[in-house]
């Protein structure tokens, strides 16, 4: 799959034969040529934002013809370059496909590029909303399905994109379609990092809620103790979130250098939709040994959903959101997370690991969503405020000793993170295993070309 690059020639050829204008001007270049991990740099050659799934046809097919590198990008919220251009490639921007669409009992359709805070909106007129929400609900509903999609309900419903019904896609050669679960592009769209296909709409799966939402926060010394605690509760709650946070004690030596020390302590955020009369403490945590309830709550269950927003804005405020995000986010069974997690919080830096995420999955997923064999299964995330660039290299070094703990003894790295540099040349196939020869031949199948291509994901990967 050789390709060709979008110059100046191929621009203009583009003009003539479609009509559309594609940006290429210095600033608009420059805006489209980091992710929000903004640990790669990829200026595209040009950038396109169609208005309608016509011009977007439009686009694929031409490039399909020339043998031309597209790179899909929604909200450009990756870490690893999965939004970005390959030299001479062309950046598609979704940036138009914002619209809730039509809602049919318990689907609503939305285009690719609607956040989930706008599906909520609608959804929750009806009492109803997705089976699993991601942290963060300015997310695009596409941009989550191509990775997979994680959330505070994930213990009891599994990934996001477990519970679509359909999706409209265009495929690498320029062919829209409406595909289900029958269909294999619809599975290989299912956490296919925007390599098979652009997603242009997708028919979202709902469950009735209630209006409100009780929380209760627990915090242990007893890691041993968190653990127990988590799976006896699991059934008696909507939501979970779990938290390893450090407490700081000063300093230490450790390489003829100080360096904070913290006791780490554990956190449980126990959630329970209800309608009229609020849950009490004592019933839900008769059976629970915590070292203390910190707090409770009661919300409307919109305010629950977008509770992380408050953390986003002050990210912005403080400058956060411009700083370097290695973000780690890695599928582990939990006994790999117990007999690991004390020492790997001992060795994580603190200025990295401020705090460290950790969330009980259930097995219901669909597509390339990569999971260990063995069950239970957590997913282990640091979702790192923001270092700046001096600290980047030992931010790095951490990800690199996760990785070679987790991997080695079966786990799955979810493809939203960064994956590190220079990745090897069988990372792919490792990462895969047994699905790999799967998701080489749809590619072949649905883009033959490889116009999909990112880079994360370049046009000789699959050579």
């Amino acid at each position: 799959m050789l390709h060709q690059k979008w110059n100046t020639e191929i621009i203009k050829q583009h003009k003539k034969e479609t009509g559309q204008t594609l940006l290429k001007d210095e600033q608009t270049l420059a805006c489209f040529s980091q992710d929000f991990g903004k640990l790669i740099k990829a200026y595209p050659s040009a950038v396109c934002i169609p208005e309608n799934t016509s011009s977007l046809q439009s686009l694929i097919r031409f490039a399909h013809q020339y043998k031309l590198p597209v790179t899909i990008r929604g909200n450009g919220l990756s870490q690893c370059g999965q939004s970005l251009p390959v030299p001479g490639g062309l950046t598609l921007s979704m940036r138009e496909f914002v619209k809730p669409l039509d809602m049919e009992g318990d689907t609503i359709w939305v285009e690719a590029n609607t956040s989930w805070a706008d599906l909520l909106a609608i959804s929750l007129q009806y009492h109803k909303a997705p089976f699993v929400l991601p942290y963060n609900c300015n997310l695009s509903v596409g941009g989550v399905l191509s990775a997979g999609g994680v959330g505070s309900s994930s213990f009891k419903y599994g990934a996001i994109n477990g519970h679509i019904s359909a999706l409209e896609v265009i495929d690498g050669l320029g062919v829209k379609q409406i595909v289900n679960k029958n269909s294999s592009l619809f599975h290989a769209c299912l956490s296919g990092q925007g390599r098979f296909a652009v997603i242009t709409k997708a028919c979202v799966q709902l469950r009735a809620v209630k209006p409100l939402v009780k929380t209760f926060c627990l915090v242990y010394t007893s890691q041993e103790q968190w653990f127990e605690d988590i799976y006896k509760i699991k059934d008696k709650v909507d939501y979970m979130e779990l938290f390893c946070s450090p407490s700081i004690q000063g300093a230490k030596l450790k390489d003829g250098k100080r360096v904070p020390m913290a006791q780490w302590l554990y956190g449980l955020h126990l959630s329970i939709e209800y309608g009229k009369k609020a849950p009490e403490l004592n019933d839900i945590i008769a059976h629970l040994k915590p070292w203390q309830v910190i707090n409770t709550q009661e919300e409307t269950i919109l305010s629950y959903f977008l509770r992380h927003n408050s953390r986003f804005d002050v990210m912005k405020m403080l400058g956060q959101w411009d700083l370097l995000h290695p973000w780690y986010e890695c599928f582990i069974t939990t006994r790999v997370l117990k007999e690991n997690l004390a020492e790997l919080l001992q060795q994580l830096p603190i200025h990295y690991a401020s705090l460290v995420h950790v969330v009980p999955m259930a097995k219901q997923k669909s597509g390339f969503l990569m999971l260990p064999e063995e069950e239970p299964v957590c997913s282990f995330m640091i979702l790192n405020p923001g270092v700046p660039d001096v600290l980047k290299d030992s931010c790095l070094q951490a990800i690199q000793h996760l990785d070679a703990c987790f991997l080695h003894q079966g786990g799955k790295r979810y493809l939203s993170g960064f994956l590190g540099q220079d990745l090897s040349s069988n990372y792919w196939s490792k990462h895969f295993g047994e699905q790999y020869t799967s998701w080489v031949d749809l590619k072949k199948q649905y883009d033959p070309e490889g116009v999909f291509t990112s880079m994360l994901h370049t046009p000789h990967e699959l050579s």
